[in-house]
């Protein structure tokens, strides 16, 4: 019997420094759709900011969020030592005041 494998789904929010330039958060989606969605194993990149929907349950103080589709486990595995990665986080983690990941099985 053949093992299962799931996609693995990695949301990312970000919150940014006050004092990060204004340009950022849209700097950080560019980032995504031209440098994120072309990693081997990224079946999908999906990058926005809140939408401002009023309800009680919608937390819209984040800047950015940013949801990736891997293949699989393994690819969202290689994704953490990835040059495309590591890149992302030194030229945006400066400007990052909190950042909090979901990552889930699909």
């Amino acid at each position: 019997m053949r093992a299962m494998t799931h996609r693995l789904m990695h949301a990312v929010v970000f919150w940014l420094d006050p004092a990060a330039p204004a340009d950022t958060a849209d700097a950080m989606a560019a980032f995504y759709r031209d440098e994120i969605a072309r990693v081997q194993g990224v079946e999908h990149t999906f990058v926005g900011r809140p939408a401002g929907t009023a309800r009680d349950v919608v937390d819209s103080t984040c800047d950015l969020m940013s949801t990736v589709v891997f293949r699989d486990e393994a690819a969202a595995t290689a994704w953490q030592s990835d040059p495309v990665h590591d890149a992302f986080r030194e030229r945006f983690g400066p400007h990052f005041a909190r950042v909090v990941v979901y990552d889930t099985l699909v």
